[in-house]
C-alpha cells in the first residue's frame, strides 16, 4: 500500500497479515464468522452486556420507565450500525490509500410500531421500520472516490446486512432452580 506502514490509524502490515491469513486459512476465517455476547439482568430495566472481555450497561430512558443509566437496545443497534459503517469505511478507504481527516456517522431509526412492544397494539411490528446513516467525511480524495467507497462500506457491512436481511433466530429457555 504505497510503502506506507500506517494510514488512517491502521498498521498495514498487521491488516495485509489479516487478509493473508483469512485468505490462506478457511478455518481462520470460520472461526472470525461466530461472535458472542452474554446479557444479564441486573434489575428493573437494566442490564449488563458481557463481550469478549468488555461489559456495557443497557437501560431504558425515564419516560419509558427506566431511569437512563445507559443507551437502551434499540439505540444500541443503531450504534452498532454506526460503528460498523464506520470500520468498514476506514478498512475501505485504507484499501485504496484513501486518507481520512474526519469522519463521523449520524443514524436516526424509527420504529414501525413502539405500541406493540408494549402489548398495546397488533399492528405493524416493534422494529426498526428505516434507519437513516449519514455519513460526514473529510478527505482530499474527490467526491466520487468517497461515494464509491461509501457505496461499497454499506453494501458489505455486517451489522447493515444482519439488519436488513431476515436472519434466523432460535429461542431456547433453560429454567434455572
Amino acid at each position: 500500500m504505497n510503502g506506507l506502514t500506517e494510514l488512517n490509524g491502521l498498521n498495514l502490515e498487521k491488516l495485509e497479515e489479516l487478509v493473508r491469513i483469512v485468505a490462506s486459512q478457511k478455518e481462520k476465517a470460520e472461526e472470525l464468522n461466530v461472535w458472542r455476547a452474554r446479557v444479564k439482568w441486573t434489575g428493573g430495566f437494566q442490564s449488563k452486556a458481557y463481550v469478549r472481555n468488555h461489559t456495557f450497561i443497557i437501560d431504558e430512558p425515564a419516560d419509558l420507565a427506566g431511569v437512563d443509566m445507559a443507551p437502551n437496545a434499540v439505540e444500541y443497534v443503531l450504534s452498532a450500525l454506526g460503528a460498523c459503517l464506520t470500520v468498514g469505511f476506514v478498512l475501505n478507504a485504507t484499501k485504496r490509500n484513501v486518507k481520512i481527516d474526519d469522519l463521523e456517522i449520524s443514524l436516526e431509526g424509527r420504529i414501525d410500531n413502539i405500541l406493540n412492544f408494549l402489548g398495546l397494539s397488533e399492528q405493524g411490528h416493534p422494529g426498526y421500520r428505516e434507519i437513516k446513516a449519514k455519513l460526514y467525511v473529510r478527505s482530499s480524495a474527490d467526491a466520487k472516490t468517497l461515494e464509491e467507497i461509501w457505496k461499497k462500506t454499506v453494501e458489505t457491512s455486517p451489522v447493515g446486512n444482519t439488519l436488513s436481511r431476515n436472519v434466523k433466530i432460535i429461542p431456547e429457555l433453560s429454567v434455572v432452580s
